[in-house]
């Protein structure tokens, strides 16, 4: 093995000495992936690079996840807990076989995805959705009504739009579900079967109803088709998970506005914005119309 390449799995192969490197899958300014096997099968270890408190506090989640799929499996194909570490930030799982749904990292695939991968990772999150975990895990919940306001503070949602929204919120406040958090089509696996693995459990939490599904909407305006069966699926649900699909996209709408006009200008911004903001209007209409 490359000097390198040991060094940098050192954390791993502390916590794990069967743990042998095999390849850098990843590498970002926040975590480092490294692929390679135990004596359990093939592994990755996921080891945190920063000690900035908001991605200490993600990596944490994460490891509370993996550590409650063991005890509790949930309705979801995820990744086997290997080991974890807390204190030092290491994570080591199973090495799932398979390809992403979509080619790339980009958040927003610019190809349409193929029906049959998007049936398996609407299926998943939605089992993910009628899951019930123990008390006392999956407890990171999004203070929507802050988020609301703080939108409402800074202009992103006008008076009227924000006061149907608080109404919506407290129309959808039935209880709060788990959920993934981020279910980007780069944060599923798909097997040879056909099913779909989620990974990355950074922004495991509890949320309004429809939350991932909010989020795949979103991510996939290049795939009509997707879009169409999650307006189905929530057409079919109560009115209250109706009314918590509306104030999801509207919450994530806006927060991915906000993030892309931050970012530096850019030909690939400006399409990005233009459609964020496109489906931003056709949310907000009927606010104004209510």
């Amino acid at each position: 093995m490359p000097d390198e390449l040991t060094g940098a799995a050192a954390p791993a192969i502390r916590l794990r000495p069967d743990f042998r490197p095999a390849a850098v899958l990843s590498r970002t300014d926040k975590s480092l992936l490294i692929a390679g096997n135990c004596e359990d099968g093939p592994a990755v270890a996921k080891l945190l690079t920063t000690r900035e408190p908001l991605w200490v506090e993600k990596f944490e989640v994460e490891i509370e996840a993996y550590r409650c799929f063991a005890d509790t499996p949930p309705p979801v194909r995820v990744p086997a807990l290997i080991a974890a570490d807390r204190q030092h930030h290491v994570l080591l799982v199973e090495h799932v076989r398979g390809r992403p749904p979509v080619r790339g990292r980009d958040r927003f695939p610019p190809e349409a995805l193929d029906p049959a991968h998007v049936s398996a990772m609407l299926t998943a999150m939605t089992d993910l959705g009628g899951w019930r975990p123990p008390a006392g895990v999956f407890t990171r919940t999004l203070d929507y009504l802050a988020r609301l306001d703080r939108d409402r503070c800074q202009g992103l949602v006008t008076q009227h739009e924000f006061q149907a929204l608080t109404d919506l919120f407290h129309l959808a406040d039935t209880g709060l579900v788990p959920g993934h958090g981020d279910p980007l089509p780069t944060n599923f696996v798909i097997g040879p079967d056909g099913g779909a693995t989620v990974i990355d459990w950074e922004h495991a939490g509890h949320y309004l109803p429809g939350h991932d599904l909010a989020v795949l909407w979103i991510v996939l305006a290049a795939t009509p088709e997707a879009r169409t069966r999650i307006e189905e699926l929530v057409a079919a649900e109560p009115p209250s998970v109706r009314a918590a699909f509306t104030v999801n996209r509207a919450v994530l709408l806006v927060r991915q506005l906000r993030n892309h006009r931050a970012l530096a200008p850019s030909s690939w911004r400006d399409e990005r914005v233009a459609v964020i903001d496109r489906d931003w209007q056709d949310v907000r209409e009927p606010l104004r119309a209510g």
